[in-house]
């Protein structure tokens, strides 16, 4: 009994053991049966063969007799049933996320340390500094402008105001004189001051025609033509003096409020010079430069000084505060002093209008008052001099603005050339292929796989170029802070969207640089340039499902990038210019006119050098790929990726399973004592059941690509 037992026990052992290696070998050859079209990107999903049929066949052959004549069946194992399930779509992102890392885990933190990031950190300190300078001096020169707008609206207000008197002295004296002498009355009088001379004249006249009958009186005519003139006069006064009164209550009150908040803007100014110190982005450029990595870098570009002197100079742009309160005090003063010439010329109306009345009255003393006033007003508001206080609030303004004309004539430059690069990007966004039926069939693929994956969908964001030489040359500055920002990521840990990214370069294709500028410049095909299968990479970059949506924001992008880096060498090349927004305007026209040469360059000789101070060439790939860093939307780009797969490959990555798990149930048959065998098995307490005679064990297995 003991022997025969003990032989069962052993049979049952070997038995175990054969049909879990049975239950792995026949799932590992349903396995085999993978897709090989996606063998092409490095990926593996079932295909569309059986798996049931391959597990049968598999589990049966392996149970044949054996050929041996003689032979003795030691373990005669039969196959009882058979569970196999499927599932883990290669569409979903963990899957496909965890393929990529498969195939990528050796090379992809090579290729970005060696054509990366060893290419960058020589440039970190220079760039950050740059970047750092140009977006407080963009921030600075939009303020600088608005205030210094608001200082000369204010100035025009008062000249306004004042140009609307300088008829008035005319009509008053002319010339203007400290004296009045007696005139006879022989012709009208055009001023009140030739008024008051013939007064005297005019009053002996009257006086003597007053007696006469009308047929007799001598000098009606000359007295009529006396009080026409007067009348005039005043009439011309009033005229006068009534606009004016409405011009300076309100263009004076404008002056006082535009010079008020120029002076909060300059405020605005001084908290940006102080936040300014402290850039939180400077961060990632620090830990590009200070890392440790495999492989020679290219020697470093510098520490940036220059840019740091030119933003060292910033707190030049802000006005002292004496400065508000003396225009301010400008304001007031030809408030009150036009109070006085309207207070003296209406006075001296008034008995205009009274000196040919019944009891005239003699004038002269209203007619120097407001000679005197008008006059003054005049000389310190309307007339050039060294007393025209306007004068000299524009004076000091000028005194603040030595640069302002060769920056807005740099500025001006630049705007021409930024027009050209988006006429050109404009030429792109209207280039077709016939490529807009696959577009659209791309789409539908994405949709369908960012709905398997239950993700957000966003809407790419279209191609632009500023047309602000300043807005232009920050937003350059912004893509290098991404960068930046994406290579620091990246080596604090090596993650998902490396390997994404190396992935994308290393499977998929993208545009010939060179056939879009011959395309642009009229001998090149649309069809080469837009096709989808030629510009795959810049899709799975942007998302464009158009055929020249993708092309467009890969131009954008690369003469931004040119444009920042160039930018840089300007605040070098430019900063003993001394005046630090213009410093800028020229660092930025360098930048605008080196990036398009660099475009030229990239597109007739296939790459382009780094900097002036690195020469290290970057293919417009390696642009892509810097691109990808730039634009993070890990889950997008994976959802791009696999509805390229499905175009190109025909099989739908939603579809194919990477996970196989099954559960085989097979027997023997016991020999000796089933019953002992049993209960020996329920002294142990395994779950195995005999019944009939015979040993049934169920056996699980999984597999995954």
């Amino acid at each position: 009994m003991f022997v025969a037992v003990f032989i069962d026990y052993a049979r049952i052992a070997a038995f175990k053991v054969q049909a879990e290696r049975m239950t792995h070998a026949a799932l590992r050859s349903v396995m085999s049966a993978y897709d090989p079209s996606l063998r092409e990107y490095g990926l593996f999903a079932y295909g569309d063969s059986s798996s049931e049929a391959i597990l049968a066949k598999v589990l049966n052959d392996s149970v044949k007799p054996s050929a041996v004549k003689d032979g003795f069946p030691i373990l005669d194992i039969q196959w009882d049933t058979t569970a196999l399930s499927m599932d883990r779509e290669l569409g979903n992102y963990e899957i496909f996320n965890r393929q990529i890392q498969e195939d990528m885990k050796y090379r992809a933190p090579v290729d970005f340390t060696l054509e990366v990031v060893n290419r960058f950190k020589p440039m970190s300190e220079e760039l950050k500094e740059a970047a750092h300078t140009v977006d407080l001096l963009k921030k600075l020169q939009k303020l600088y402008d608005k205030r210094e707008k608001l200082l000369d609206e204010a100035i025009d207000n008062q000249t306004e105001s004042a140009e609307k008197l300088k008829n008035l002295p005319d009509l008053i004296m002319k010339p203007p004189s400290s004296a009045i002498y007696d005139e006879m009355l022989r012709e009208a009088p055009e001023t009140a001051a030739e008024a008051a001379a013939r007064y005297a004249d005019y009053l002996n006249k009257k006086q003597i025609d007053e007696g006469l009958p009308f047929t007799q009186q001598m000098y009606i005519v000359e007295l009529g033509r006396y009080r026409t003139g007067v009348g005039k006069v005043a009439t011309g006064i009033s005229m006068t003096i009534q606009p004016a009164f409405q011009t300076h209550q309100t263009k004076l009150e404008e002056a006082h409020a535009k010079i008020e908040e120029a002076r909060q803007i300059n405020e605005e100014m001084k908290r940006v010079i102080t936040e300014g110190e402290n850039r939180s982005q400077n961060a990632s450029y620090d830990n590009v430069g200070n890392s440790t990595l495999p492989g020679a870098s290219p020697s470093s570009a510098g520490r940036g000084d220059e840019a740091k002197s030119t933003r060292s100079l910033a707190s030049e742009l802000v006005r002292a505060d004496s400065l508000f309160d003396q225009l301010n005090g400008r304001v007031r003063s030809q408030t009150s002093d036009f109070s006085q010439v309207r207070t003296d010329s209406m006075e001296l109306n008034m008995q205009l209008h009274s000196v040919t009345a019944v009891n005239g009255v003699a004038i002269k003393p209203a007619v120097t008052q407001a000679s005197r006033t008008t006059e003054q007003y005049m000389n310190t508001y309307v007339r050039s001099g060294s007393s025209n206080v306007i004068m000299q609030s524009k004076k000091q303004l000028e005194e603040g603005r030595g640069s302002d004309a060769q920056r807005k004539a740099n500025d001006k430059e630049s705007k021409g050339k930024l027009k050209e690069v988006k006429r050109m990007l404009s030429q792109i966004e209207k280039g077709s292929s016939g490529s807009k039926e696959a577009f659209k069939q791309l789409e539908t693929y994405y949709n369908a796989n960012i709905s398997f994956n239950e993700a957000s969908r966003e809407e790419a964001k279209k191609a632009e170029i500023d047309g602000d030489p300043y807005d232009s040359g920050g937003n350059a500055m912004k893509g290098m802070d991404s960068l930046f920002g994406g290579m620091s990521g990246l080596l604090d840990s090596l993650g998902d969207e490396l390997f994404q990214n190396e992935y994308a370069l290393a499977y998929f294709n993208s545009m010939d640089f060179g056939q879009l500028f011959s395309w642009t410049e009229g001998s090149g095909d649309a069809g080469d340039v837009f096709k989808l299968e030629n510009q795959e990479l810049e899709y799975i970059v942007y998302g464009f499902h158009n055929p020249s949506g993708n092309i467009a924001a890969a131009y954008a992008e690369i003469f931004g990038m040119r444009l920042a880096i160039r930018t840089a060498e300007g605040l070098v090349k430019n900063s003993k210019l001394g005046n630090p927004l213009l410093v800028l305007s020229a660092a930025i026209l360098y930048g605008i006119t080196h990036a398009i040469a660099d475009m030229v360059a990239l597109a007739k000789e296939g790459s382009v050098e780094l900097s002036d101070y690195i020469k290290v060439k970057l293919t417009y790939r390696d642009h892509l790929r810097l691109f990808l860093l730039m634009h993070s939307n890990n889950e997008r780009k994976m959802s791009r990726m696999l509805a390229l797969i499905r175009m190109n490959t025909g099989v739908n990555p939603d579809e194919k399973q990477t996970y196989a798990s099954s559960t085989i149930r097979s027997s023997i048959k016991l020999w000796f004592l089933p019953g002992v065998a049993k209960s020996i098995g329920a002294v142990l307490g395994s779950a195995d059941e005999v019944e009939d005679g015979r040993l049934f064990i169920d056996r699980k297995a999984d597999y995954s690509y």
